[in-house]
């Protein structure tokens, strides 16, 4: 027990005694003397050794390899549809944090002519894409002029040919829903 105190008070006498400050000491008045002694302005004689110290500096330059990455947007195959996606976002913040949009090179969206695997009960000769909206953000939809939001994923197809071509929906054939366009922005929490 006293073997355990003994070592913590040595321990802390050590790191105390590491600490006192060993600096010079001059005169305190606004002339001062510079010298070996002198009174300060507040008449306390102080008296300070002069040494001199040499310094070296040593410059090292380090230098780091950076990689700039671009993101580019997938080829658009559709020949008669638009971009279902809005092509005016600019990215993540921009005008403002409340207000911005992924591009949809950042969301990696790629249009996809003929049937889509994983919904096959689309038309064969639709152009088709499936919007992911990343964490944070919320699909909304441009649907009978209103700017409503929806679920993330979204599966939006177009037809190339017949009376609805050109024409976004969601859905299926049977039950189908018509979109102006997509677009993620942020969830704002009310």
């Amino acid at each position: 027990m006293h073997f355990q105190r003994s070592i913590t008070v040595c321990v802390l006498l050590k790191y105390t005694l590491a600490c006192i400050p060993t600096q010079q000491v001059d005169s305190n008045s606004p002339g001062g003397t510079g010298g070996t002694g002198g009174t300060g302005g507040n008449g306390v004689t102080t008296t300070s050794a002069l040494s001199t110290t040499t310094a070296s500096t040593t410059t090292t330059t380090t230098t780091i390899a950076t990689t700039t990455t671009t993101v580019t947007e997938e080829p658009f195959p559709c020949t008669v549809c638009q971009k279902a996606y809005d092509t005016s976002c600019k990215g993540f913040g921009i005008p403002n944090l409340l207000q911005w949009c992924p591009t949809a090179a950042e969301l990696g969206i790629k249009y996809i002519v003929g049937l889509l695997p994983l919904f096959p009960f689309l038309p064969s000769d639709t152009c088709s894409t499936v919007v992911i909206c990343p964490l944070g953000t919320t699909v909304f939809y441009s649907f009978l002029g209103l700017e409503t939001p929806g679920v993330s994923p979204i599966i939006a197809w177009c037809k190339q040919s017949g009376p609805d071509a050109g024409n976004w929906f969601t859905g299926t054939e049977f039950l189908k829903f018509q979109l102006v366009s997509l677009v993620c922005r942020p969830i704002i929490s009310g």
